[in-house]
């Protein structure tokens, strides 16, 4: 866990209505398309990145024939426009069906990744092994959530639709997370991942404390009481004065971070166990 915060998705918009997916126009675009594709995502495994953009526009249009020439899937795959927000309800759609198989979900995953990674919002590999393909309940997406009349940073599994959100939201405004700063800021964390089930027993594992400032943090959890009647005990057999020394906390801060993720809000340190 740290603080670095990549850019933020833009404001959810509600999935437009759709029919029933179209299983089998899209079965025949996969048939038709399947080797391109293949060889995208074994071009992109052997890099050891994403996809590119013609592998990606392709996996678009095939999806696409699931909802037709008006859907954002099938006009991705014509201009290569589009955001993630707005593609993302209708191949999670298809994610979730039952009729769909491996190969589909495959597809899937490699093109979701891709678009959040293309708009720098997600966690990147890291819960991920780089030489297996991609697994979007695995990849965290920098989100923007609105809880009653304020916004909030949280990262969601990309595998969540707009509904699975409105959950969220729902559960964060029970927990009264506007008044809980520390809970805020936990969420806050970038591989901290706000759909866990269990939450708020990782939130209270991991919690270490709020403080004022960095003396006061450093003196809750690092042994630097000890440190200074160490020096106090030296100081008095080689009398020096102890009040002429001045600490240096930058380089305990740093090793207090390697412990503990640090969060600076309105003030206040908040500390959790990494």
């Amino acid at each position: 866990m740290n603080e670095h915060e990549p850019h933020l998705t833009p404001d959810i918009r509600e999935a437009p209505e759709r029919g029933s997916p179209d299983w089998r126009r899209l079965e025949v675009a996969a048939g038709r398309f399947i080797e391109p594709i293949a060889n995208g995502i074994a071009q992109a495994l052997a890099d050891e990145s994403e996809i590119d953009d013609g592998t990606a526009r392709c996996i678009a249009h095939v999806l696409g024939r699931a909802y037709g020439r008006e859907s954002a899937l099938a006009d991705f795959g014509r201009t290569g426009e589009g955001q993630y927000l707005t593609l993302r309800d209708e191949y999670l759609n298809l994610y979730g069906d039952e009729r769909a198989d491996a190969v589909t979900k495959e597809m899937i995953d490699w093109f979701g990744t891709y678009l959040v990674q293309r708009e720098n919002t997600g966690t990147g590999r890291r819960f991920m092994n780089e030489h297996l393909p991609p697994k979007l309940e695995q990849l965290l997406v920098r989100t923007s959530i609105r809880v009653g009349d304020d916004r909030y940073l949280v990262n969601i599994p990309a595998s969540w639709d707009s509904g699975e959100e409105d959950g969220l939201i729902e559960l964060l405004r029970d927990l009264r997370l506007r008044e809980d700063l520390a809970l805020q800021a936990f969420l806050a964390l970038p591989d901290v991942s706000a759909g866990t089930p269990d939450l708020m027993e990782i939130f209270h594992e991991a919690f270490a404390g709020t403080y004022e400032n960095e003396e006061a943090a450093l003196r809750a959890l690092s042994p630097l009481e000890d440190w200074e009647n160490s020096l106090a005990d030296w100081c008095i057999d080689h009398g020096v004065d102890f009040d002429a020394l001045d600490w240096n906390f930058a380089p305990l801060m740093d090793r207090l971070r390697d412990i503990y993720d640090l969060v600076e809000q309105e003030g206040h340190i908040h500390a959790f166990i990494k």
